[in-house]
């Protein structure tokens, strides 16, 4: 009874979620006018048609473009491939609206892929495209829940006892394993032969650096060495791309799931559309497509008034005829090429029942702490067993309803298990491969009891070791904190983004990297990060440097850079930080960079807090604690 209260709670916390996601959006709709949505870059409108063309697995694409105006920002600077659009064609067409997929973006011109077929009819006039959300992922989630709930007698039910703590984890007696990366360390090694130990779950505890990704790899090539099938899957794109970049040379048959927009573009030849393109059979669908593309050139030539309504509707009924024949055909294809598959890859929400048939002997989870327990369900009801990477001391997963996380969904599948299962179905990865030690040991002192390991390989690097980098006092170090204490760069809230921005702090950021980039590093081994979305998009109206990377601290985690540049933003005589209380946020902030890592804060304001008045101290004990004024506006 435990069980299903547990998920009873779990959907209801889920239709809280949805609908607070929603009303998101549609408050952004409605607050917003057009021009303010174009500002935010949600919305781009005058957008002429430059061709309607045809993708992989036979994929309509609109490619859009609309000339230079003198903005400040590039009309799509806010859109990414892969997320999810609604297509607004010119008055007159049929249909007038379609949604679809960023396949491709440029700054002036964007390609969508309609999920849908190419309109039966254009009319005259420009177009507009807004960036959707969408529900397909919810639905995945309750029906999830709903398996898990009245699972009986079966794998699926044996995970929910155990992962309630109502049955105690199972574990066999670990093999010798002849490991495929021999350069893994002891501590790696060990979570291996744990993982692959484990009947029921394992964890395999990742902080920042110590190559969890690496692991989990090594993890699957083993499961598949003993004849096991396996999904990989995790909460985004890129770290399913992560996944894939380390497997893509095993010799293992691999299929990426998922819209070929949302993978790497060195990657989509593993993508299941590139797949079903390659396939024999797939020569009937490209015929079904041309003579579906012929019948639409021929109605746009003879228009409305050359054909009776009969003969228009039994066109258009052929047409669509064809349009469900072919992607029949390709479902089919894909369904035999995913049964073909050793492993499996995807993102947890991007699983489909319809393509995946069957169970997994392994599911294999990774950034296992940023995904809510409904999404971790969704893969987890297809494998007999599980092996989660994660760590639980950087972001969790978003959530839009305050209510909800404060119910419990903000508690992570990842959390609970870590509390379940015991010692022996546990690792903590120690050594890291990413950052100096000076930067290393604040996070390992303050979030993993000091256990961290910076590797010989990185542990005394800076960025003055770079090719054609200069040594000077900010490259040759590998920690500065720069103190805005009394230079009055007050904070400001910025009413459009709902979010806080600092001019001042903002312009320092500037002077700053020109200092490190006139030492020679190269922009594309930087990045510009920040709590703040308005922070965000200062910087971006600021800075124009081919290659340097700007973004949040949210949208950087998993990520690094070999220069990592952090605003802090919050200034002001309360001393209030915000949700730079969350610490797990700063760890993550603090941890991107390999050689040298800046802060910019004032000491007045963070220090009131326990958290940052430990880290004022270490970089006054580090000798790192610098002040602006060392670097004053010319």
């Amino acid at each position: 009874m435990a069980g299903k209260e547990h998920f009873d709670k779990l959907l209801k916390l889920l239709e809280m979620e949805r609908l607070a996601e929603k009303a998101e959006n549609l408050r952004e709709l409605k607050r917003f006018p057009l021009s303010t949505r174009e500002a935010l870059g949600k919305t781009v409108t005058g957008l002429l048609i430059d061709s309607i063309g045809t993708g992989l697995g036979g994929m309509p694409l609109v490619t859009l473009s609309r000339q230079p105006r003198g903005e400040d920002l590039a009309p799509f600077h806010a859109m990414s491939a892969g997320d999810n659009a609604l297509l607004t064609f010119p008055p007159g067409s049929q249909p007038e609206t379609c949604e679809g997929t960023f396949y491709k973006v440029d700054e002036y011109q964007a390609t969508i892929a309609l999920n849908g077929p190419e309109p039966a009819q254009l009319g005259r006039g420009l177009c507009q495209v807004d960036r959707l959300g969408s529900d397909a992922t919810y639905r995945r989630m309750k029906k999830a829940l709903a398996t898990v709930s009245d699972a009986r007698k079966n794998r699926t039910a044996v995970l929910r006892e155990v992962f309630l703590g109502e049955a105690v984890p199972d574990r066999r007696r670990a093999r010798k394993l002849r490991l495929f990366n021999e350069a893994l360390n002891e501590f790696q090694q060990d979570a291996v032969k744990r993982c692959m130990a484990a009947t029921d779950a394992a964890l395999v505890h990742g902080p920042p650096g110590t190559g969890k990704t690496t692991v989990l790899v090594e993890i699957i090539r083993q499961a598949v060495a003993e004849g096991s099938r396996v999904l990989a899957t995790a909460p985004s794109n890129i770290a399913v791309d992560n996944i894939l970049e380390k497997l893509q040379d095993s010799g293992l048959r691999l299929v990426r799931m998922g819209h070929p927009a949302r993978t790497l573009e060195s990657l989509r030849h593993a993508n299941l559309s590139a797949l079903v393109e390659a396939d024999p059979s797939y020569g009937e669908v490209k015929e079904l497509d041309a003579w579906r593309e012929r019948l639409v050139k021929r109605r746009s030539r003879f228009g409305r008034g050359q054909l009776g309504y009969e003969e228009r509707q039994q066109r258009d009924r052929e047409i669509a005829r064809l349009w469900r024949q072919a992607r029949d055909i390709e479902s089919d294809i894909s369904r035999r090429i995913i049964a073909a598959a050793q492993v499996v890859l995807s993102t947890h929400g991007g699983l489909s029942r319809g393509l995946v048939k069957g169970t997994f002997d392994l599911v294999a989870l990774d950034e296992a702490s940023q995904a809510t327990e409904p999404l971790s369900w969704v893969p987890l009801t297809m494998g007999e067993r599980a092996v989660f990477a994660g760590d639980s001391m950087q972001l969790p997963p978003t959530i839009y309803s305050k209510e909800a996380a404060e119910q419990g969904l903000s508690i992570t599948l990842f959390d609970r298990l870590k509390d379940i299962l015991p010692g022996t179905l546990q690792t903590l990865l120690r050594v890291q491969y990413r950052m100096h030690e000076t930067i290393m040991r604040f996070s390992s002192d303050q979030f993993y009891e000091g256990k961290l390991i910076a590797h010989e390989s990185v542990a005394a690097h800076t960025a003055a070791e770079l090719p054609q980098v200069e040594a000077t006092d900010l490259t040759s170090t590998p920690l500065t904190f720069v103190d805005t204490a009394g230079a009055g760069y007050s904070e400001s809230w910025n009413e459009l983004l709902e979010s806080r921005e600092n001019l001042g702090e903002a312009k320092l950021v500037l002077r700053l990297l020109e200092k490190i980039l006139g030492a020679g590093i190269d922009p594309r081994q930087l990045a510009l990060i920040t709590p703040y979305v308005a922070q965000v998009k200062l910087l971006k109206s600021l800075v124009r440097v081919p290659g340097l990377e700007i973004g949040s601290v949210d949208g950087f985690q998993g990520r690094e850079k070999e220069v990592t540049i952090v605003s802090l933003v919050r200034n002001n005589d309360a001393g209030e930080v915000g949700f730079l209380s969350d610490i797990r946020r700063m760890n993550v902030a603090m941890t991107r960079a390999r050689r040298l890592l800046i802060v910019i804060g004032d000491s007045a304001t963070i220090g009131r807090h326990p958290f940052y008045a430990k880290f004022l101290d270490y970089t006054d004990a580090c000798g790192a604690h610098r002040s602006s004024y060392e670097w004053p506006e010319a």
